[in-house]
């Protein structure tokens, strides 16, 4: 055996023994668990730890370990005989647990991360602390059971598909903390009847209340300047397309820009005021 062709076996040994030993390496997304959850220390001087799903190996993302029925979140929780603070739901904590019919989130928890509950189609009801400051990334999307929602003061920002597709969402109210609402927040949600967006958000993003069809009451504060932008990402809507629902619209004469779709496909609407400081309107804003 020549020295390259050595050289190539043992290249080959190391990659067979990486390749063998990812999944198991993979798996160890969780520090420890108690009952039917599962904890990640991140933050070891502090004593922090987060609620994570278990996970097979990467990229496909099994997830094992499915809570159902109701499920109370600890404040603390003792590992190796110290005491850690539950500070945050991860990322896709409950992620498709279509058997969590309630859930009790206690005032420890700061952060509410993406897919954290994306695809619970059997929680019902939800009360967010006032500890929560941030909503990711579809946190919230295809809860379609889910009716009535509170957003308390403490939340800044709301993430992009947060509730898209809480097809049973009937109302929700949004604090005047809330300065950014993300892209698609409310994608299609149908059973939305009225919303009151807070004079702290200056922009409503593309698609925000896309295929909102029961959404007939929409309250625009005074300080908002834009209805969504001309700047598309591929799979862009408009703020309000086709919400055929919508009758009438009151623009305050804080809006400069109405941007491209903005109201496509509200066929239902008879009545909308564009002020004078609307200096910029996007194509098809109003095609129906």
């Amino acid at each position: 055996m020549t020295k390259f062709t050595k050289i190539l076996a043992a290249v080959a040994m190391l990659w067979l023994v990486a390749v063998h030993a990812t999944p198991l390496m993979a798996q160890q997304d969780y520090d420890f668990t108690d009952g039917q959850l599962y904890y990640k220390i991140t933050d070891t001087l502090n004593r922090k730890v987060a609620v994570v799903p278990e996970m097979s190996s990467r990229p496909y993302y099994n997830f094992y370990n499915k809570p159902t029925g109701v499920v109370t979140i600890p404040t603390t929780v003792i590992y190796s005989g110290n005491t850690y603070s539950v500070t945050s739901i991860g990322w896709s904590a409950f992620y498709d647990c279509s058997g969590l019919t309630s859930i009790d989130i206690p005032n420890s928890v700061m952060s509410i991360r993406g897919s954290a509950f994306s695809g619970c189609s059997g929680l019902a009801s939800i009360t967010i602390p006032n500890s929560v400051t941030s909503i990711g990334w579809e946190a919230f999307s295809g809860c379609s059971r889910l009716t009535s929602i509170d957003i308390p003061n403490s939340v800044t920002s709301i993430g992009e598909y947060t509730f898209s597709g809480c097809s049973g969402l009937a109302s929700i109210t949004i604090p005047n903390s809330v300065t950014i609402i993300g892209r698609k927040a409310f994608y299609g949600c149908s059973g939305l009847t009225s919303i009151s967006i807070p004079s702290s958000v200056t922009k409503i993003e593309n698609g925000t209340f896309y295929n909102c069809t029961s959404l007939a009451s929409v309250n625009l504060p005074h300080g908002l300047e834009s209805i969504g932008s001309n700047n598309f990402y591929y799979d862009d809507k408009g703020v309000f397309g086709n919400c055929t629902g919508l009758i009438s619209i009151s623009i305050p004469n804080s809006v400069t820009n109405i941007g491209k779709y903005a109201f496509s496909g509200c066929s239902g609407l008879t009545s909308i005021n564009i002020p004078d400081s609307v200096t910029s309107i996007g194509s098809e804003a109003f095609f129906y």
